[in-house]
């Protein structure tokens, strides 16, 4: 299989054999700190690739959907752009890029959490005047918005 792994792959596998080939973008890397994940990095054959703006503009513009966009960090939006780019699987433990994914078609792995059964769109709340609002403070009371589910829908495939 091959497949965009992200920060947690590269630092929690100890075995990367079951992939035929590994793509990254450089953000990865840069992330990647710890003596002993970069001594694994430095034993890895991989494709370090960044996608192009399209493809993270696309990946921004589904995150604002699913309202996760506050929650992915620049280098959760590059690996889902390459990953979507190239029609790769794509490699994370993180609920937020899990959701992306599913929201826009990536097929993705989680190593070591269970992967997401609801595609979940989040909505910033009002608890005063229990209203879902576009904005991060509440326009009527000025109250500072919480994060909350606006939808979920189950998925029908599983890990």
């Amino acid at each position: 299989m091959k497949a965009v792994l992200d920060t947690s792959a590269f630092i929690y596998l100890n075995n990367f054999r079951m992939f035929e080939k590994v793509y990254t973008v450089t953000d990865v890397l840069d992330e990647v700190k710890d003596r002993i994940s970069s001594l694994k990095l430095s034993g890895i054959e991989m494709k370090v690739l960044e996608p192009a703006e399209k493809s993270v503009n696309e990946i921004k513009l589904a995150a604002k959907e699913t309202g996760d966009i506050s929650k992915l960090s620049k280098t959760d939006i590059k690996v889902l752009a390459l990953a979507k780019e190239k029609g790769l699987v794509l490699v994370s433990d993180d609920y937020n890029v899990q959701n992306v994914a599913e929201k826009i078609g990536i097929d993705y792995i989680s190593l070591f959490n269970k992967r997401i059964t609801k595609l979940v769109k989040w909505g910033n709340y009002c608890i005063n005047c229990e209203k879902f609002y576009g904005k991060k403070i509440c326009p009527k009371c000025g109250n500072v918005l919480t994060k909350r589910r606006v939808s979920e829908e189950f998925i029908n495939k599983q890990n």
